[in-house]
């Protein structure tokens, strides 16, 4: 198995990269972190590769990181998730925001990737939760309520339901120190927004 590159990169474009190792030119598909990482074309580069058989074809995919290289090894070990699928995730999602999301059993954040339905996300996480994600170490980091909820993930939806992007929802409450209700995480994350208008 090509574990990982090192060439001159000869070519970037929408659906990935080629790589000239030993003037051999490698196509790497890779995700939308990893092509803004990667250097301006002529210059060398190295790739944390997996490569997937499948009966018609041979699939490569590059990572800039080997963290992103385990996350899409353990996205692509949950049923009904291919590698154009866990690529997309790497696209939306950084490793960190991943193993967080499914630490907090957050299905909203993780069904806000393009193509991944919410049924998809619920099985993420419920094939993913204490699972070692390299980044954070076993995903069990987070407390979490029984149901997956919690007052910071329904103050969450309360702002994005007022309007607010989720990132613009996240970026205020992970501004305000925990707290035990929703209105008290709602009230303080208001006011970080109302004070960076």
């Amino acid at each position: 198995m090509i574990h990982r590159l090192r060439g001159q990169l000869i070519e970037k474009d929408a659906e990935g990269a080629v790589l000239d190792v030993g003037g051999v030119g490698y196509r790497v598909a890779v995700s939308a972190g990893t092509m803004r990482d990667l250097p301006a074309i002529g210059e060398e580069c190295v790739l944390h590769t997996r490569m997937v058989v499948r009966e018609d074809a041979m699939l490569l995919f590059g990572f800039a990181t080997r963290d992103e290289r385990s996350s899409f090894d353990a996205l692509t070990a949950v049923s009904k998730v291919g590698p154009k699928l866990a690529l997309s995730v790497l696209s939306t999602l950084a490793p960190a925001e991943i193993a967080e999301a499914v630490a907090r059993g957050d299905v909203v954040k993780l069904s806000s990737v393009p193509g991944l339905g919410r049924k998809t996300a619920e099985r993420l996480v419920l094939e993913l939760k204490g699972k070692d994600l390299a980044v954070l170490g076993p995903v069990e980091s987070v407390a979490v309520e029984a149901n997956g909820g919690g007052p910071y993930m329904e103050a969450r939806e309360a702002l994005a339901g007022l309007g607010y992007s989720l990132e613009e929802a996240e970026r205020a409450l992970n501004e305000v120190p925990p707290q035990k209700t929703v209105e008290a995480y709602i009230k303080l994350a208001l006011r970080r927004i109302g004070g960076r208008r």
